[in-house]
């Protein structure tokens, strides 16, 4: 299950538009047990994507959440990232070539990589027009393939191997 579903799955549970503070990925989920319970719970400002029945429920993801129109937000000039990054550009389907050699399948719908660049400290990519965000603010591809930039800062992970997010400090999901 894509990272970014989490964040999505928060601001749907959430149910105005929320800004999230210090969220963490715990553990992968993996979606291969048919009825599988997912949920996402939200109790005095901070939530819990959590899998399981019972007493043997798993949590994936917690983070806290907050108005989305709290301030502290800045704009990023992309110019200059695209700049900094401009130095190294990125060969897209190598880099899922990458990502499916170590199990982390990203089916058509999910490869939203158009162009991407990457140096040490800094990287950009352009992602695909997404027609529909199925009911989604952010649809979840889009924001995933957004964390995978990260893999270009580094590199591309010396040695082979895959660098995931394990923490977003901030995020703040709405339409464009």
């Amino acid at each position: 299950f894509p990272g970014a579903g989490y964040l999505e799955m928060a601001r749907a549970a959430a149910a105005t538009e929320a800004a999230l503070h210090g969220t963490f990925f715990l553990q992968p989920l993996v979606l291969e047990a048919p009825g599988l319970l997912i949920e996402c719970a939200i109790s005095d400002g901070h939530f819990e994507v959590g899998s399981g029945t019972g007493d043997d429920v798993s949590v994936h993801c917690s983070g806290t959440l907050t108005s989305g129109s709290s301030g502290g937000w800045h704009d990023i000039e992309q110019a200059v990232v695209r700049a900094c990054a401009a130095a190294s550009a990125a060969d897209v389907g190598a880099l899922y070539d990458r990502f499916d050699a170590v199990g982390l399948q990203y089916g058509p719908g999910y490869r939203t990589l158009r162009e991407a660049w990457g140096s040490f400290g800094a990287a950009a990519a352009r992602l695909r027009v997404r027609q529909s965000r199925e009911g989604t603010a952010v649809h979840p591809a889009d924001l995933d393939d957004a964390l995978c930039v990260g893999a270009l800062v580094s590199g591309g992970g010396a040695g082979g191997e895959t660098r995931l997010p394990f923490a977003v400090d901030d995020a703040r999901l709405q339409e464009a």
